[in-house]
């Protein structure tokens, strides 16, 4: 590996650590880290981030030992390619409209806003920040990885720069992610359930839109949601334990019910 290419991969799982690791302990130790589910808390977060991290390099792996393309990108491009028709391109440009940088900005900024205006200043913070550290995600492992999109002349819609991971894929995971998770606590069981489920459909349709319009292959979606998922895992767990700190429970769930104020992990 060249000293450049080197040195932003050595750069990027310092931009993905770092911070955790920075922040997480703290956070701990004020929630109470004698407290076995403090505990449990933290090893279950830090553990899935880890694992989901590990898991996106073996897909990039496979991706270098095909060539650049592995078979299963080049038959699900071609199936999408084949099966398009006028409602669901339309569809498709809605939905990838919705998972766009500008579109998850004004997402994450809303939220963060509104929290700081609700006096919740830690929890927006970790809205801004895991937001900011996903944008920065993908233009660093882009640039990492470069990869070539799919040809132009399958795409519906020209995109430019690289391809691995998916922007879409990486940003929307997190930013909804992050969202539904300062939300649950305030919510009821059966809000919650119709949230999560609500969320996880919208990340899987924007994903869903990019093979679509062939703006990615399968394994940049795949990496995209590898690389947001294990920085979300992170985000949420810093949020749990923001809302298991001393004081901290009750203004991180503003409008539940007693029995509801629990921790998001």
């Amino acid at each position: 590996m060249p000293i450049s290419e080197l040195t932003l991969l050595l750069s990027l799982v310092l931009l993905v650590v770092a911070p955790p690791a920075s922040v997480l302990p703290p956070l701990a130790r004020r929630a109470g880290w004698a407290n076995p589910a403090v505990r449990r808390t933290v090893r279950v977060g830090v553990g899935v981030g880890v694992v989901l991290l590990l898991a996106q390099l073996v897909v990039v792996g496979w991706v270098e030992a095909a060539g650049g393309r592995t078979w299963l990108d080049e038959r699900v491009l071609t199936w999408f390619v084949d099966h398009r028709n006028g409602w669901a391109t339309g569809f498709a440009l809605v939905l990838t409209s919705v998972g766009g940088t500008a579109a998850m900005t004004v997402l994450a900024l809303s939220a963060a806003l509104a929290l700081a205006y609700l006096g919740r200043w830690r929890h927006s913070s970790v809205v801004v920040a895991a937001s900011g550290g996903a944008g920065l995600m993908v233009l660093g492992f882009k640039d990492l990885y470069d990869r070539q999109r799919p040809p132009r002349l399958d795409q519906v819609i020209h995109n430019h720069g690289h391809a691995l991971p998916s922007g879409h894929a990486l940003g929307s995971i997190v930013v909804i992610g992050v969202v539904t998770a300062v939300l649950l606590p305030a919510l009821r069981r059966p809000a919650r359930a119709s949230l999560l489920a609500g969320a996880a459909v919208l990340v899987l349709g924007i994903g869903w839109s990019r093979l679509y319009l062939a703006a990615h292959w399968l394994t940049d979606v795949l990496v995209g949601w590898l690389l947001g998922g294990a920085w979300l895992a992170f985000a949420v767990t810093a949020l749990a334990l923001l809302d298991r700190g001393a004081g901290e429970g009750a203004a991180g769930s503003v409008g539940a019910a007693p029995e509801d104020r629990k921790s998001v992990v």
